[in-house]
């Protein structure tokens, strides 16, 4: 894998992390949580704008994730929170979304060939990210 297609992994991942943000946020009436995934939105926000800067430097095509896999994230998010809105259930699908997030991305830089210090730094960058989310989700059980 090239440093272009990286890139738009991370931009991928940060993008999604938003999305399944804001698929949540309308549910949880629980001022503490609300505030918890702002944070982290902020966070995904950093990473995604960094990483769009990097391949727009490049003149490489920034590549979203698909209209469908947002579907999906929305509808996945309002059908588990029908019945259950509690900040447990909310914290739940966002610690399996972040640990998708953690090994896609372990599994991406594995297949990286490059080594250009500035995307490994956002590799790493975002991957802290997502182990911070989860960590910050535990303390909703």
């Amino acid at each position: 894998m090239n440093d272009n297609e990286f890139l738009n992994l991370i931009f991928k991942n940060a993008e999604m992390g938003k999305v399944g943000i804001d698929s949540v946020m309308d549910y949880t009436r629980d001022e503490r949580m609300r505030e918890a995934l702002r944070v982290q939105a902020k966070e995904y926000d950093k990473i995604y704008a960094e990483a769009a800067e990097m391949l727009k430097a490049r003149n490489a095509e920034i590549k979203h994730i698909s209209p469908m896999a947002k579907m999906g994230s929305e509808m996945t998010s309002a059908m588990k929170t029908m019945t259950d809105h509690s900040s447990a259930k909310i914290a739940e699908m966002m610690i399996q979304g972040s640990t998708m997030g953690v090994t896609k991305l372990m599994k991406n830089r594995g297949e990286y060939d490059g080594n250009d210090d500035d995307i490994l730094s956002l590799s790493d960058k975002l991957q802290k990210t997502e182990e911070q989310n989860i960590k910050t989700m535990k303390g909703f059980f």
